[in-house]
């Protein structure tokens, strides 16, 4: 019987092949067009001009009484919604995924809440 020596055993290593050096290319976007990270925020709004149902009610301001054009803010894991006339009001019933499913893209970032309130006309 002839003694069978496994593929690779006492052959000798190959010569190692140089790596060939490339250039190294940023591939990140340029500042203007970064969006920041979700940690760098601190929440998000968008607007909401029709009247806004759950659970079969229309949702109203409970100060004001109105029930259109709200803004709709998601921060800190919780919904808020804020009236033309600036009241603002928690809506336990939304949640982060409610929000995350209907808003859009964003179209700006603010460095302050007043100002995401002037670009979206609150």
């Amino acid at each position: 019987m002839q003694d069978r020596v496994p593929p690779g055993i006492g052959v000798p290593p190959a010569e190692p092949q140089p790596i060939e050096q490339t250039a190294t290319v940023d591939d990140f976007l340029p500042p203007d067009l970064r969006v920041p990270s979700h940690d760098q925020i601190a929440g998000t709004a968008m607007p909401w001009k029709q009247p806004l149902v759950l659970d079969g009610a229309m949702v109203a301001c409970a100060e004001c009484g109105a029930y259109r054009d709200w803004l709709i803010l998601s921060t800190r894991g919780q919904i808020w919604l804020r009236c033309l006339s600036g009241h603002q009001q928690h809506e336990a019933r939304l949640d982060p995924a409610w929000y995350n499913r209907n808003c859009g893209p964003a179209e700006a970032t603010h460095a302050i809440f007043e100002d995401c309130l002037r670009h979206l006309g609150h």
